[in-house]
């Protein structure tokens, strides 16, 4: 249950003092829509909160009705003065009814419009975000004084559902709606979370007393003969209904608490459904992971940095990075240990750098981020985070050396390495000075404030250097690698004596990046064919290249870090970053595209799956790891998405994506398959089809076949079959693998619309609706079933129409929605063992069409296989595959778009949304959130074929050219909010009348 209670328009006018002579709220409401559910709203609403101890609302709910005696108004008028809240219960009726306007005109008129709360019980409340009014053509439910002066978007209590059911005072859904009504009553400051608490732990009161008296009948039982069975049957259910009602608890405040505490929200969420697995637990984790999920996928989460500070730099340590922020202080952060920690300085702001190409300011670090250094043209402000030694009093000091251009810290902290320029002398210099056991505020030495800055300092050594340095780094073996990037020249040096090592200085490539420890340096070309990244090691002067594919609406590319594997790059762009995998083998390569904050500042890259960056005082944290990264769309799409592809009538190309997953806990191999024939394997690139093939260039159905081979299908029936997955080779001439009905039947039927993997065979589906089954390992000869509707083609291609081809997920059935004939449904097991009356009509007219297998509810009890389709009235329907029942509306409240997917795991349908997609339970046609997704859209048009789910994903094409995607099983979705999280839930975060377990489901490092 979504709260929704928000502002309407403003004013100035005084909320009054809380009565105790009044009435705690006021109920309005339609006698015509809600004539006999207001009463059983009004009592549900006094006895949620009777607590003792705690006074009992009193809710005015007139039952006689201005309608029926108009000169009442002035008695009602009495009640709504000596009222602190109005309730409306919006609904068509409420909308059309003269009295319920009366009564809300008044409120506006003289109350605070913060004290009107909307509960929502029938019709429509529709905000438009183009004009930012309420839509009053697609409103229904609101009163016309209401809907005229609400000047944003409003939010709102959904009983829509609650409403409809006869025994909606056991929907899983009540006691979140209820909590939301009556917290505001009990004072302002009261939130719904502790009426649920409140509400819990009376439920678990009575379910203590319910055990005692359960107990008590056992003894009896015993004595009287003895059932102890049954008596134990009825003590484990009442267990049950406690953890039932603690995880229901959970999952509600999980919800409440979700936009002002992120992390506490998914911990909760994932504490509930360690308890109980059902359809609130399950909502409440997806709710809690995608309500503060990112449009890109890989960025863990985002924390800000304390002190009001401004993150203006960032070095990699060990674990995580050290910074420097544009007001003097100094930070560090371990994501695996919580929040950043901040070393305050005098609050003087840095200088620049001014070395070479003016590349500071310049932060380093020891390896676990304890030891800090920071310079600009000042000198070096250094800080200790861990221990103080001995005797030391000071965590922060600054070390005047004017001309710093670049510093180093040991891994272990115990020496600072700092290059600068003497300006007095034209000299460049080295020195190093000893930390170990020293307080850095006797880092100075007593030469006398008289001498230069450099000798007041206790260095250890001191050097010469040609080189204007720009970058310093700690190696194996005692030496420092001293760079001068602008000239393009190395050198290595004992890091003992500062004395070169190696007979001469190394040359560096023009324009080239570091590693860390600057023994590899990358560079970036960019060209018609691509953006690749080169690895240039100095020491045996070898050099490695990557593809490093960049969107081609991503502009103005530059590599930025490689890390010290040289097993990954770092590129920028100003739309955001591509992180590079670096393959020993040329045919395979991973690509992670990450976004999801604005402006990032200087990135690095954290041990072998971390990328973090500053930005606008937050640090964002991505992970790639167990992940296949992101599958580059084609030349031509990557063309459309940029604006300079096809005109914007023509759109781009558009893709039918296939997955296989062997193993649920496996990665899913994901194939894209273009309309303009390119086919891209997700980890493994871009495959195309031999160029003597009469086929390349046509468009091509995607089947897994196993983990590593894809069938690729062509319109007529014409069948490739990769080898590994990759383009090394195929074995063609399948021609004679589809059935008869193909190519004997009339021609205009032989076309092949759709391909889908079930679990024995392979299912082709032609444009008439006739059903070819193929055995997957290709051996034998297909089995044809024509379509029910004669030899008019009514299906298009998938790459055309998508979505009216719908596989259940055992495989049990096929349902087709043929353009204007009512939906069919096949039995693909009556199919498979030669039977040809396996058709049946399943309802209307539809545009498309999703199958959910069969499953069971928390109570066990088996549902049945269902469909949800999109109607040509845009409404989202619900029905059973087999049996009597008719269509049940789902109604989706707002104004949305196709249905993209549907996801039977989380038992969800996924709509367009312009940028996002937007969730709603299925059973109840709630809204449970939106996930950004900035959907690629040609000419901007955004298609249903741009989100597919399939085994266990969601798979999205985004606007800046990949195909990105989201698990939302339940493992990887508690293992994501873990992670999101980052820390372990404490029995501070557990609502009231709930106990932290001895074992979290979070583990310590998430």
């Amino acid at each position: 249950m979504t709260d929704r209670r928000g502002r309407f328009l403003r004013t100035n006018r005084a909320r009054p003092a809380p009565r105790t002579d009044g009435y705690d709220a006021f109920l309005s409401y339609s006698r015509d829509s809600d004539g006999e559910f207001a009463p059983a709203f009004h009592a549900q609403l006094l006895d949620f909160d009777s607590r003792d101890g705690v006074r009992d609302l009193r809710i005015f709910l007139d039952r006689t009705g201005l309608a029926n005696n108009p000169s009442l108004w002035d008695s009602i008028k009495r009640k709504l003065e000596r009222s602190d809240y109005l309730i409306l219960l919006a609904s068509e009726g409420a909308a059309s009814s003269h009295f319920v306007a009366e009564e809300v005109a008044w409120w506006l008129d003289n109350r605070e419009p913060e004290t009107l709360l909307v509960a929502l019980t029938s019709g429509r409340i529709v905000w438009n975000q183009t004009t930012n009014k309420i839509d009053t053509i697609s409103t229904t439910a609101l009163p016309a004084p209401l809907a005229e002066r609400i000047d944003h978007e409003p939010k709102w209590t959904d009983l829509t559902r609650l409403r409809r059911r006869r025994f909606w005072r056991h929907h899983p859904d009540r006691a979140t709606a209820l909590a939301e009504l009556v917290a505001p009553l009990r004072g302002p400051d009261v939130s719904t979370e502790e009426i649920l608490s409140a509400h819990i732990a009376r439920q678990s009161s009575a379910g203590l007393r319910s055990r005692l008296a359960i107990a008590a009948l056992v003894v009896l039982l015993v004595l009287v003969g003895g059932a102890f069975g049954y008596a134990q049957r009825e003590a484990n259910r009442a267990n049950e209904a406690v953890n039932a009602n603690a995880a229901h608890l959970l999952s509600a405040t999980s919800h409440v608490v979700h936009q002002d505490d992120p992390a506490k929200a998914q911990l909760l969420a994932v504490e509930a459904v360690d308890r109980l697995r059902d359809g609130q637990t399950r909502t409440a984790l997806f709710n809690a992971v995608t309500a503060n999920e990112p449009a890109d996928p890989y960025l863990l989460r985002t924390v800000d940095v304390p002190e009001e500070t401004e993150l203006a730099d960032v070095a990699p340590t060990s674990t995580g990075v050290v910074g420097r922020t544009d007001t003097g202080d100094l930070v560090r952060w371990n994501p695996d240990d919580g929040d950043p920690t901040v070393l305050r300085g005098d609050r003087t702001p840095f200088g620049t750098v001014t070395g070479s190409e003016g590349a500071g300011p310049v932060v380093a670090g020891s390896a676990d981020g304890t030891v800090v250094a920071a310079v600009d043209d000042l000198g070096v402000t250094l800080g200790r985070f861990g221990p103080l030694p001995e005797g030391g009093t000071s965590r922060q000091t600054h070390l005047e050396l004017p001309g710093t251009t670049a510093v180093a810290v040991t891994p272990s902290g115990d020496t600072l390495l700092v290059a600068w320029h003497d300006a007095e002398t034209g000299r460049n210099r080295l020195g190093s000075i000893n930390l170990e056991g020293r307080d850095l505020a006797v880092l100075e030495s007593d030469d006398g404030s008289q001498r230069p800055a450099e000798q007041r300092l206790a260095f250890r050594s001191k050097v010469d250097t040609s080189l204007a340095v720009t970058s310093l780094a700690v190696g194996s073996s005692r030496t420092l690698a001293v760079a001068d990037a602008a000239t393009g020249v190395l050198e290595i040096r004992s890091l003992d004596t500062l004395e070169l090592t190696e007979a001469g200085p190394v040359d560096l490539p023009e324009g080239g990046v570091p590693s860390p420890s600057l023994r590899d340096w990358a560079t970036l070309s960019s060209g018609a064919d691509g953006t690749s990244v080169t690895v240039h090691h100095w020491a045996d002067g070898s050099v490695r290249s990557a593809a490093c594919p960049v969107p081609r609406a991503w502009s103005n590319p530059a590599v930025v870090a490689i890390d010290d594997a040289t097993t990954r790059a770092l590129v920028a762009t100003d739309n955001g970053l591509v992180a590079c995998e670096i393959s020993g083998d040329p045919e395979e390569h991973r690509t992670w595209h990450l976004s999801g904050i604005r402006r990032p500042g200087p990135p690095v890259l954290v041990g072998v799956d971390r990328v973090v960056a500053a930005s606008d005082g937050r640090i964002a944290l991505w992970s790639t790891a167990d992940t296949h990264g992101d599958v580059p769309l084609p030349s031509a799409a990557g063309a459309a998405a940029a604006g300079v592809g096809p005109p914007a009538g023509e759109g781009g190309p558009t893709a039918v994506l296939a997955t296989y997953r062997g193993e649920p806990a496996q990665p899913a191999s994901t194939a894209a398959s273009w309309s303009d024939g390119t086919v891209t394997i997700h980890g493994l690139g871009t495959v195309d089809l031999p160029a003597d093939s009469k086929d390349a260039g046509r468009p091509l159905l995607p089947v897994w076949l196993d983990r590593s081979r894809l069938l690729l299908i062509t319109p007529d029936g014409n069948a490739y079959r990769t080898q590994g997955g990759t383009a090394a080779g195929y074995e063609a001439g399948f021609r004679d693998l589809v059935a008869p009905g193909l190519d004997q039947g009339d021609p205009a039927c032989a076309t092949i619309v759709s391909a889908k993997r079930t679990r024995d065979d392979i299912l082709l589906v032609d444009a008439c609706s006739g059903l070819h089954l193929l055995d997957a390992g290709l051996e034998e000869r297909a089995l044809y079933v024509p379509g029910p509707l004669g030899t008019t083609p009514r299906l298009a291609s998938e790459w055309a129409e998508p979505g009216r081809v719908a596989v259940a997920d055992d495989a049990s059935r096929v349902a087709v929605a043929p353009r204007d004939f009512s939906l069919r449904v096949a039995d693909l097991d009556a199919a498979a063992r030669g039977e040809t009356g396996v058709w049946t009509v399943r309802g209307s007219s539809v545009a498309q069409v999703h199958m959910i297998g069969a499953r069971s509810s928390a109570e066990d009890t088996s549902l049945p296989e269902q469909l949800v389709t999109l109607g040509l009235d845009s409404t989202v329907r619900l029905r059973t595959v087999s049996g009597p029942d008719g269509p049940e509306a789902l109604d989706l409240t707002g104004t949305y778009g196709d249905v993209m997917a549907v996801l039977p795991g989380p038992n969800l349908v996924a709509r367009d949304h312009g940028p996002a997609l937007a969730f709603f339970d299925i059973e109840t046609g709630q809204k449970v959130g939106e996930l950004a997704t900035r959907l690629y859209a040609p000419g901007g048009q955004v298609a249903p074929s741009d989100v597919y789910a399939g085994a266990g994903q969601l798979l999205v094409v985004q606007d800046h050219g990949v195909t990105t995607a989201w698990t939302f099983s339940d493992d990887q979705m508690i293992a994501r909010a873990c992670a999101m999280a980052g820390r372990q839930p404490t029995a501070d975060d557990m609502p009231d009348g709930v106990e932290l377990t001895d074992e979290p489901t979070c583990p310590a490092s998430s």
